[in-house]
């Protein structure tokens, strides 16, 4: 497995505040690693570590393999692209005159590349325009700071609340080019975000994080598993509406409630109605329940406030 970040034992304190307290991180080369924890929780002090802002206390961690003592980590992290708290951008400069100011300070001068990339966040339109940054909706401005980040060719993008205070056209439009330069150009990404649930729609993998440590890693996949469908159905004969449920579903599938059962997973609800209302028992109440990514943040910090 080739990770692009390796990170152990991260801790941060500023001004006896302890900020971070022993966070381990693991992303993959091909993730999108949703990154999430209330305010304060210690989010964007990693991502100033990961990207040389602000320096560890103590631990460590890896950039494609190259551990932040090394010499060699400036290389690393010039294959990164990030975006912290902010876009980076110019407001009284127009979209081209922003990539061409970032394509200089990275030594490129290539006009190509810039009107390439601006095309590539869905901007190409404004290559040409005089309007200023300034006056861009916020998700052209997230969409032009992502342009800034990709012009350096990153293998590794860090993204720092980039829905935050977007319209629903806006989120939209991010979350569309996050998964097109993940599925089509292979770019890595690490988001922090409190939108859980447009999160949930592009994330592949989960760190959750709170008052400063890591509480889990998790795959969306075993995250689906765990924030499982259930349904509740009740009837005026429990015992009747077991017994003929009893042969479809097993003692770790379906549980006794008051006055009826509970089946965790997806199960095909008109077939279930359908077999009760044969055997001629009267439905009194069904109720279907699906835990979302917010339902097991919640329960994983206790209830903290989302960031």
């Amino acid at each position: 497995m080739e990770y692009v970040l390796q990170a152990k034992g991260l801790v941060k304190s500023y001004r006896g505040n302890r900020v971070l307290n022993g966070v381990t991180i693991n992303i993959r080369r091909g993730d999108i690693y949703g990154f999430v924890g209330e305010n304060g929780s210690g989010k964007t002090t990693v991502i100033r570590l990961i990207t040389g802002l602000i320096y560890a206390d103590s631990g460590e961690f890896s950039l494609f393999g190259i551990k932040n003592s090394d010499p060699a980590i400036r290389g690393a992290r010039a294959r990164i692209g990030a975006i912290v708290e902010a876009p980076s951008i110019y407001l009284n400069m127009s979209a081209k005159d922003n990539l061409l100011m970032q394509s200089g300070i990275l030594g490129l001068r290539n006009e190509e590349k810039c009107k390439a990339t601006l095309a590539t966040v869905g901007l190409g339109e404004m290559w040409e325009s005089p309007k200023h940054a300034g006056d861009f909706s916020l998700g052209m401005r997230q969409r032009l700071g992502i342009a800034m980040a990709l012009l350096g060719d990153p293998e590794f993008i860090i993204l720092d609340e980039p829905m935050n205070g977007l319209d629903p056209a806006g989120i939209v439009e991010i979350r569309e080019l996050i998964l097109h330069l993940n599925r089509d150009k292979g770019i890595t990404f690490l988001i922090s975000s409190h939108i859980l649930t447009e999160l949930a729609l592009v994330a592949t993998r989960y760190g959750i994080i709170s008052h400063g440590r890591l509480l889990q890693e998790i795959s969306a996949a075993e995250l689906e598993g765990v924030c499982r469908h259930t349904t509740e159905i009740k009837t005026t004969d429990r015992a009747a509406l077991v017994s003929l449920l009893a042969p479809d579903f097993d003692n770790t599938q379906m549980f006794l409630v008051d006055g009826g059962v509970r089946i965790d997973g997806n199960i095909d609800l008109n077939a279930v109605l359908g077999k009760i209302i044969a055997a001629s028992l009267t439905i009194t109440a069904v109720n279907t329940h699906h835990s979302s990514i917010e339902d097991y943040y919640l329960s994983m910090t206790g209830g903290a406030r989302r960031a």
